[in-house]
């Protein structure tokens, strides 16, 4: 249940008849940056919120919102206003339910941890175990997302509790959140393990000629636009493999890997995404890193939670967990250096 599926109303001198469900979907409206996506967010057809932002509009006397042709939305000034206050009004409304479940649902916390793809497996089962070593959360639920932009929009809708991203994401949110560094992230260039070195060597030597480059070589996986190292690794490319293209797209890094496995295409893939492949996939693939090319890993709450006895040290065990044994993990992988161009400084 999202924090305002309630039949809380606000009633000004006016009349005005505000309710905070209708508050909610604005601020999804806004954070999400259009009606499609914000509608996967609040669980509402699109109609619906349309339907909802108009009777908001139309009970405050002002319109909010403009939309453009491309469907996104900017704030109009009575939008910018009614935003700020939204945004606090749904912030205090869910620390007074954590502390009405503090106080008087003793056991009824639930601990919501969000991740992309890469971080299942023996990550999941750790940070399980820590929650559960706590007897203040009756439950413990695993929230998956495509990106590290995705997790910070859950964040914000206090959606989730606690996230495991990339830090460039935060950018000057960082300061609302609690934050600490977790790991240092490599990237790899994936290639099908039918790829000899020498034919890797070859096509990565200046002067290459496309002709004799095997065709996997000639083709690359480009990972969604939303992934931080989107604009790094289309760099990387045009200057180490300029006769590749793109000519598959994909969602997630997992993604990526299966199509590298299946000996159409290279890619560019965390070190983090590589270690919980399915053998079936790893196993048909090789991992070589990419010298100054990496991504810092951050684990994220809400500053508030950090007062929390309970929260705060789950908080500290997984910080400590990723510290140690994800680090140990990633440098038992094979995956050796290459020697390639560099990427210009302002790219990365």
């Amino acid at each position: 249940m999202t924090i305002f599926q309630t039949s809380v109303h606000a009633f000004g001198a006016n009349g005005v008849d505000i309710k905070f469900r209708q508050l909610e979907i604005f601020y999804a409206v806004v954070i999400a940056g259009t009606i499609t996506r914000a509608s996967q967010r609040v669980g509402l057809s699109q109609p619906s919120i349309s339907q909802q932002l108009a009777k908001l509009e139309e009970q405050l006397g002002a319109q909010l919102i403009e939309r453009n042709r491309a469907n996104t939305v900017t704030l109009t000034p009575a939008g910018e206003f009614w935003f700020k206050h939204a945004e606090d009004l749904i912030r205090r409304m869910q620390e007074s339910l954590r502390e009405h479940e503090q106080r008087f649902r003793q056991g009824a916390s639930v601990l919501r941890l969000g991740i992309t793809p890469a971080h299942h497996g023996t990550f999941v089962m750790s940070a399980a175990k820590i929650a559960m070593r706590e007897n203040d959360f009756a439950k413990f639920e695993v929230i998956y997302d495509l990106n590290s932009y995705a997790l910070l929009e859950q964040l914000r809708m206090h959606k989730i509790n606690i996230a495991v991203l990339s830090a460039e994401v935060l950018g000057p949110e960082a300061g609302n959140f609690a934050v600490r560094d977790l790991y240092t992230d490599q990237i790899a260039l994936a290639v099908p393990v039918g790829v000899s070195e020498e034919e890797l060597t070859y096509a990565l030597s200046p002067g290459a000629e496309p002709g004799r480059i095997r065709r996997e070589l000639l083709r690359y996986v480009e990972i969604d636009n939303a992934v931080p190292t989107r604009r790094p690794s289309d760099e990387w490319y045009r200057m180490n493999l300029p006769a590749a293209t793109a000519s598959f797209g994909a969602p997630s890094f997992n993604v990526a890997a299966s199509l590298v496995a299946e000996g159409l295409a290279t890619a560019h893939l965390p070190i983090s995404t590589a270690l919980n492949l399915p053998h079936t996939i790893r196993s048909r693939l090789r991992l070589h890193t990419i010298p100054g090319m990496s991504r810092p890993i951050v684990l994220a709450a809400r500053k508030h939670l950090m007062t929390h006895g309970a929260y705060a040290r789950v908080f500290r065990e997984i910080v400590a967990y990723c510290q140690t044994e994800c680090e140990r993990q990633m440098a038992t992988l094979d995956a050796p250096a290459i020697t390639v161009n560099p990427i210009p400084s302002e790219v990365q």
